[in-house]
């Protein structure tokens, strides 16, 4: 049997290809993200053929091997963070440059999956357009296994169980996958233990090729092999149910294409040159294509994505793809052992460059995106234009006045309500916490923030009971449906297993107890009401303009003041009947009643007033409570006058 196999680099072209069209977002091309899917059955099958193969002639050897996988991996992907860090450093406001060096330190590090898997639980969690790296979470993933696979294969061959013991692994994972995607399906995604069944269907090949395949038998998997992987690059979702399992398709699907061999009649579809030519740069192009779209698309806007701007693309990309597989990967494969001393040498001048270069990468990391590149001023517009943090709280030295409570939808008042307090001589408490509803009893289902938010409750709940002050309650209530939290009595579990999307019998529960606690004793409680959207969805990082310009993002028009009451209609009609249970001390602030006239401004003063779809940023923080400070004022001047007695 030749080391070249055609219908490999045909099924190699084939995936780059799929995951090139799904990132272009060309139609009918919604599941070609399983391009790598494809990519990690094709990795099984030939590491572990290698790994085989020498250890039955007795020349395998650890050292070796880590060594190859280097060389072939990183020369490419270290041109690529290098490039993507220079186009970041030329292009990005420091923020946005703040991620783009973080995501360089991981996939150099090959650890960009794990992170992508923890910031996905994180509230403000970035979306894959706001990611210039995305892309390497698969290659760090593939370097994991590259680095356990062979002790794994090695030793299983020692006690005469590889077939057992691929097999046993590769049905684990896949049950691991599914049990893994019911409570975390961004672990299921991104985490290589479920990823190993993807591998080890490639791996199992091998033991499939002992009973020889061929004439009809080996054109029918043939053709249902090269079907599958297109059937499902066209079919498939990114959101469909049970996306794991469904995975096994074109997974199988490669598998058979490889099972049948180049001989068939059917595999010419894939072993053709130009098949042949875009599978040999394939890893290249894999490597190059996200970072050319998303610098596209962040530079040009929506001009980026128009039919001539995708053809040129295509065309950028494989230029930059085959100059790279001539220039980089070519020149560092190696053929054959290294000579003597040379292997070690090899290695620590990679270990140098990569450190090296994840050094740089988190020095701008930790240096907060290498601020000196901008002027202060447009630094200043950024600023006004983030999300509020602890830096745009308005020093305040007066004594407490007023506890501000609530989910990161509170967190969005304290630049506003800071300002207004010190301009008042008073002090003011925040306590809230991004995504964590602080009402009794209510714990979230999310595992992976459920310990968090419970803590961030139960600290905020003990602050209050330690004073006297009234509140400021902000949660954006609407997202806390029966689908998304539990409530706890103090007998126990309420309302048995209610789950349905939409429907608030639990929060209407938890606020009534939550209000009575905070009435209880005269406390006076400002309830805020449905927060006013966005009209309109951006790219946030794109809002700031960075050392060279880029597209500005297109102004998101004003709503009007009745679509906005009519969108929170609902929850304020539920808030309404709530506050009528204490009138006395429970009052509801409706937001549409003071951000919006006529209509619902979006920008003011070239300033966009929102981070996002649904919160303000530091400018629209100040614009709200600027227009609501007398109705804030008269909430608060009974404290006021409290305070001011002898």
């Amino acid at each position: 049997m030749t080391s070249f196999r055609p219908e490999i680099a045909g099924l190699r072209a084939l995936a780059v290809l799929s995951v090139l069209f799904f990132h272009l977002k060309l139609a009918g091309f919604q599941g070609g993200f399983i391009g790598v899917d494809v990519f990690f059955v094709i990795s099984g099958y030939l590491i572990s053929r290698n790994i085989l193969r020498e250890a039955e002639a007795d020349g395998f050897s650890f050292a070796q091997f880590y060594l190859r996988r280097t060389r072939r991996i990183y020369p490419a992907l270290i041109v690529t963070v290098l490039v993507t860090y220079i186009a970041g450093a030329l292009w990005c406001a420091p923020l946005m440059f703040k991620g783009v060096a973080k995501e360089g330190t991981h996939a150099l590090l090959s650890i960009a999956n794990i992170q992508y898997w923890r910031e996905s639980h994180q509230y403000f969690a970035a979306n894959s357009n706001e990611l210039a790296l995305l892309h390497c979470w698969s290659l760090s993933l593939e370097e994991q296994f590259y680095l356990g696979w062979p002790i794994f294969i090695v030793f299983a061959r020692k006690i005469n169980r590889a077939w057992e013991a691929i097999l046993v692994a590769t049905a684990l994972s896949i049950i691991g996958a599914v049990i893994a995607s019911r409570t975390d399906s961004s672990a299921a995604f991104y985490l290589t233990p479920f990823r190993i069944y993807e591998f080890g269907c490639g791996a199992l090949v091998l033991f499939a090729e002992r009973f020889r395949v061929g004439g009809l038998a080996a054109e029918g998997l043939s053709l249902a092999g090269i079907c599958g992987i297109v059937a499902s690059a066209m079919m498939f979702r990114p959101d469909m149910p049970h996306l794991e399992l469904a995975m096994l398709v074109p997974c199988l699907a490669a598998a058979g294409t490889i099972l049948a061999g180049s001989q068939t009649l059917v595999s010419r579809l894939i072993t053709n040159p130009v098949f042949m030519g875009i599978g040999a740069i394939s890893y290249s192009l894999y490597l190059c294509h996200w970072p050319i779209i998303y610098f596209a698309r962040f530079i040009f806007g929506e001009l980026a994505e128009s039919l001539l701007a995708t053809m040129l693309l295509l065309l950028v990309m494989f230029a930059v793809a085959a100059l790279m597989y001539f220039f980089v990967e070519r020149a560092f494969i190696l053929v054959g052992p290294p000579a003597a001393g040379r292997g070690r040498r090899t290695a620590v001048a990679f270990l140098s460059v990569i450190l090296g270069l994840a050094s740089v990468t988190h020095y701008t990391l930790v240096s907060g995106g290498l601020t000196w590149r901008m002027p202060a001023d447009r630094q200043e517009l950024v600023r006004l234009q983030e999300f509020p943090s602890e830096s745009d709280v308005i020093p305040m030295s007066g004594p407490l006045a007023l506890n501000l409570v609530g989910d990161s939808h509170a967190v969005q008042y304290q630049a506003g309500l800071s300002g207004l307090m010190q301009r008042l001589g008073l002090g003011m408490e925040i306590l809230a916490s991004p995504g964590c509803p602080v009402l009794h009893g209510v714990l979230l289902k999310e595992p992976f923030r459920k310990k968090q938010c419970e803590a961030m409750r139960d600290r905020s709940f003990a602050r209050i009971a330690s004073n006297r002050l009234p509140i400021v309650y902000v949660l954006y209530w609407s997202s806390y449906d029966d689908a998304k939290i539990d409530l706890q009595g103090e007998s126990g579990p309420q309302f048995g297993p209610l789950d349905g999307k939409g429907t608030y019998t639990k929060l209407t529960r938890a606020l009534e107890m939550t209000l009575e606690r905070f009435a209880a004793g005269g406390r006076r409680v400002l309830v805020i009401g449905a927060q006013v959207d966005a009209n309109c969805s951006f790219n946030w990082s794109r809002l700031y303009q960075g050392p060279l310009p880029h597209a500005p993002v297109a102004p998101c028009p004003p709503g009007s003041k009745k679509t906005a009451e009519l969108a929170g209609a609902r929850m304020n009609a539920f808030l309404n009947g709530i506050e009528s249970r204490w009138p006395e001390n429970v009052t509801l602030f409706r937001p549409v009643d003071h951000f919006c006239d006529d209509e619902c401004p979006t920008m003011n003063d070239g300033l966009w007033l929102y981070h996002d779809g649904t919160h303000f940023s530091v400018a629209g923080s100040h614009y709200m409570v600027g227009r609501a400070e007398p109705e804030l004022i008269r909430f608060l001047a009974p404290e006021r006058q409290a305070l001011s007695r002898p």
